[in-house]
């Protein structure tokens, strides 16, 4: 008898630890939505764009950094296309605690991106802006990571929107 409990107990044991292994695995893997709003936070040279941080707040945690800019198309109408590459590191907040924790899948994500935007010719005030940004790869937690994010400029806020998907391996 006191053996089938030293067995049961461990047997319970095992499923206990299985079933929390189980459940971090599968907050971690397979693909996320994601969504959020990013700030700029440090203005380096203002006709550089790849001298801004921009914080990053939602699902994803950390900073980003445009990293190259081409400028496509700007026209006397205001209009200014542009491509580019991209940083961010962080982190994937699974678990919805508004902080990066040990379990969240953290490190760097590299990005495409297509730019495009519409300024007052006048004033050069941004009136409305949108970008394109597919993942090319990821490092540590975000190693074999695929996706793409969708940005909106808000010109009102000064913030961008961010949403859409992260699928880790």
């Amino acid at each position: 008898m006191r053996r089938t409990r030293t067995i049961l107990a461990v047997s319970t044991a095992l499923v206990v630890v299985a079933a929390a292994t189980l459940a971090t695995a599968a907050a971690t893997a397979g693909t996320r939505q994601t969504s959020g709003v990013m700030a700029v936070v440090d203005v380096g040279d203002p006709f550089d764009v790849t001298d801004d941080v921009t914080q990053v707040r939602g699902d994803l945690i950390g900073f980003w950094w445009t990293t190259s800019f081409d400028l496509g198309v700007a026209t006397r109408s205001g209009v200014v296309t542009g491509s580019g590459t991209e940083r961010f590191d962080g982190c994937l907040d699974a678990n919805g605690s508004g902080t990066c924790d040990p379990t969240d899948p953290s490190g760097s994500l590299y990005l495409t991106f297509t730019y495009a935007a519409k300024f007052d010719p006048t004033t050069f005030a941004l009136l409305h802006g949108r970008c394109h940004h597919p993942i090319t790869r990821g490092t540590d937690g975000f190693t074999g990571v695929t996706g793409v994010i969708q940005m909106r400029d808000d010109p009102e806020t000064g913030c961008t929107y961010y949403r859409g998907h992260l699928t880790l391996g």
